[in-house]
């Protein structure tokens, strides 16, 4: 029978090689952004928008939604205005374990 080290054994050596827990962090966080870019645009063409449309009900332009579908541009203010020109809106959870807690819709400032 073939044994495998324990993940407890080689994790701190796969974590060196990568560059530190602060650059896991960091790949983690931009992976998260592109995934949740990526969830945006594909609301965006369920309801058939096109970038362009968005950009206009944001008032921003078209390479700016592209950058947003990418996960290049994720402040909470830019995703809400995003999230807004769809027809919907952010809403802030703060989570305790098992408890979950909408504190507030976030204020979305103008254009």
């Amino acid at each position: 029978m073939t044994r495998f080290p324990r993940w407890n054994d080689v994790r701190a050596g796969l974590v060196a090689d990568a560059g530190g827990d602060q650059a896991l962090s960091e790949a983690h966080r931009r992976n998260q952004a592109y995934i949740d870019g990526h969830r945006l645009a594909e609301r965006r063409r369920l309801l058939s928008l096109t970038q362009a449309d968005v950009a206009e009900r944001m008032g921003v332009s078209k390479s700016r939604v592209s950058q947003i579908e990418r996960g290049e541009v994720s402040t909470v203010d830019v995703i809400a205005r995003y999230v807004q020109a769809l027809g919907g809106q952010i809403q802030i959870t703060a989570v305790f374990g098992d408890d979950l807690y909408i504190l507030r819709g976030a204020d979305t400032p103008a254009a």
